[in-house]
C-alpha cells in the first residue's frame, strides 16, 4: 500500500514537516508576508485614505481565519510552543487583569488590545512557519521591510524632518530610539542570510546593512548603539574562524573609538552626571518602582505608566517636568502589570532565549540551515533586550515577531529530518506510515 494513500486513511495523524500535507498553510502564510509588508510600510500614514479600512489588522484578522479554516481541514489544533507559547498567553492574560486597577481603564483596554494582536501574529508564525524554506522567506521579509524605517527616516533627515535633531520616521518609527532598536535586531539576521548567497547578492545586502547603521546613528539613540555595540560583540565572539573573530572584535573597537568623535547630539556619552536626559531617564526608575509599591500585584495598568508620571513625579525635583513613560522594558512591565505580568514577561523572554541558545549550537543532520538561522535570531533577541534596558518596549513589535520566529525555528529543528524515499508521515511518536501499513501488506501477500 503506497504510503501517501495509507496516509489519507488517517487523516487525524498529525503531520510533520516533509510530509505532503505538511504544506498546508500556503495563503495564510502569504497573509503573513503582507501583514509584514504593511507592519513596516506604515502605508496607512502615507497614503490616510487606507486608515478607513485599517488594512494591517484586516489582513491579520483574514490571515488567523485562513488558518484556522486550513487547521480544520487536517484537522488539526493550534500549536502552542511549549512554554513559550502559554507563557506569552500568561503575560497577556496578566495585561487584561491590569486594566481593572488600571488608573485610566480605556487608556490600558486599548494597549491590552494590540498586547492581544501581536499575541495572534506571534501564533500566526509559529503555525503557518513549517519549514525552513518558509522561516528564510519571512525573514527576508523582515530584512527588506526594514528599509522603509530605514531609507524614510534618512529621507526625512535629508528634507530636514527631525525629532529633537534626531532621524525618525512615521508611526512606530516616529520615536527615533524605537526605530534604531528595530533596524538593531535586523542586523544579525540580515548577516546570516547573506551567507548563502553569491558576492554580488552580499553586496547589495551589505548596502541594505549600511542603510541600516547609518539610520541607527542618525538616530542618536545611546541605548540602540549600546545594543548594537552588543550584537557585534557577540556576532564576533560567535564566528568560528579566529581570524574573522579578531576582525570583528577590530571593527567593534573602531567603531567604539569612532562614534564619539562624530556625534552631533548634545547628549553624548560623556559628562553623564550633567546630562539631563540620562538623569530623566534614572528618575524614571525611580518612579517606575514607586508605581510598583502601591500597586504589586496587578501594576497600574498596562502602557498606564505615562499615564501614572505625574502623580508620582510631583515629590521629586526635576529639572524638567514633562510626561514620560518608563525608559526600561522590564521594569515599565513591573510597574504596569505588577508582580504577576512581570514574572510571566521575564520567563517569556527567558524561554526564548534559551530555545535560541540551544537550537543555535546544535549539530543535527540536515538542520545546519535553521541552526545558523537560530544562532542569528538569538543575537537579535539579545539586542532587543540590552536595547530594553534603557527603553520601554513592552508593546513594541519587534520582539514579539522575533520570538514568534524562534519559536517557528525551534519547531523545524526539533522535527525528525526525513530522508527523500520516506513520507515523513508519523501517527504517533516512533510509528511511520511505512511501519503501520506493514501488517496489511503482509496479509496481503499471504
Amino acid at each position: 500500500i503506497p504510503a501517501h494513500v495509507f496516509g489519507a486513511r488517517y487523516k487525524t495523524a498529525p503531520i510533520r514537516c516533509g510530509s505532503p500535507a505538511a504544506e498546508m498553510g500556503g495563503f495564510s502564510f502569504k497573509l503573513l508576508i503582507v501583514f509584514f509588508f504593511l507592519l513596516y510600510s506604515s502605508l496607512p500614514l502615507i497614503f490616510p485614505v487606507l486608515e478607513l479600512v485599517r488594512p494591517a489588522q484586516m489582513i491579520g484578522g483574514l490571515a488567523l481565519i485562513v488558518l484556522l479554516y486550513e487547521k480544520v481541514g487536517v484537522r488539526q489544533g493550534l500549536d502552542f510552543v511549549w512554554p513559550d507559547g502559554y507563557l506569552l498567553v500568561g503575560f497577556v492574560a496578566a495585561a487584561g487583569l491590569s486594566v481593572v486597577g488600571a488608573l485610566w481603564p480605556g487608556y490600558a483596554a486599548d494597549a491590552a488590545l494590540n498586547l492581544v494582536k501581536m499575541a495572534v501574529v506571534y501564533l500566526l508564525i509559529v503555525n503557518t512557519v513549517i519549514n525552513e524554506n518558509r522561516l528564510r522567506t519571512l525573514l527576508w521579509v523582515m530584512v527588506l521591510c526594514g528599509l522603509f524605517p530605514a531609507l524614510g527616516s534618512l529621507w526625512y533627515w535629508h528634507q530636514g524632518i527631525k525629532i529633537e535633531g534626531r532621524a525618525a520616521w512615521l508611526g512606530t518609527y516616529a520615536n527615533p530610539n524605537e526605530m534604531a532598536y528595530s533596524l538593531v535586531v535586523l542586523i544579525p539576521i540580515a548577516v546570516a542570510l547573506s551567507r548563502r548567497l553569491n558576492l554580488a547578492r552580499q553586496i547589495l545586502v551589505w548596502l541594505v546593512i549600511a542603510a541600516f547603521l547609518t539610520s541607527i546613528y542618525l538616530s542618536y539613540s545611546r541605548g540602540s548603539l549600546i545594543g548594537l555595540f552588543a550584537v557585534f560583540a557577540y556576532m564576533g565572539w560567535r564566528q568560528k574562524s579566529k581570524l574573522a573573530r579578531a576582525g570583528m572584535i577590530g571593527v567593534l573597537v573602531v567603531g567604539v573609538l569612532a562614534v564619539p568623535l562624530y556625534w552631533s547630539r548634545g547628549e553624548g556619552f560623556s559628562n553623564l552626571r550633567e546630562d539631563t536626559n540620562l538623569q530623566e531617564r534614572l528618575t524614571t526608575y525611580k518612579v517606575a518602582i514607586a508605581m510598583y509599591s502601591d500597586h504589586p500585584l496587578l501594576g497600574v495598568g498596562i502602557n498606564c505608566s505615562v499615564v501614572a508620571w505625574p502623580l508620582y513625579a510631583s515629590t521629586i525635583q526635576l529639572r524638567n517636568h514633562k510626561w514620560l513613560i518608563t525608559h526600561n522594558t522590564f521594569l515599565q512591565a513591573l510597574s504596569e502589570t505588577g508582580t504577576v505580568g512581570f514574572l510571566f514577561l521575564v520567563s517569556f523572554f527567558g524561554a526564548v532565549i534559551y530555545r535560541a541558545w540551544r537550537a543555535g549550537r546544535s549539530n543535527i543532520s540536515g538542520r545546519e540551515g535553521v541552526s545558523e538561522l537560530m544562532a542569528a535570531l538569538e543575537i537579535a533577541f539579545w539586542g532587543f533586550v540590552v536595547c530594553g534596558l534603557s527603553g520601554g518596549y513592552v508593546m513594541s513589535w519587534s520582539s514579539y515577531l522575533l520570538a514568534g520566529m524562534i519559536g517557528a525555528a525551534g519547531r523545524i529543528a526539533a522535527e525528525p529530518n526525513q530522508s527523500p524515499q520516506s513520507t515523513g508521515f508519523r501517527d504517533w511518536p516512533g510509528r511511520t506510515a511505512e511501519s503501520v501499513a506493514l501488517p496489511f501488506q503482509r496479509q496481503a501477500d499471504k
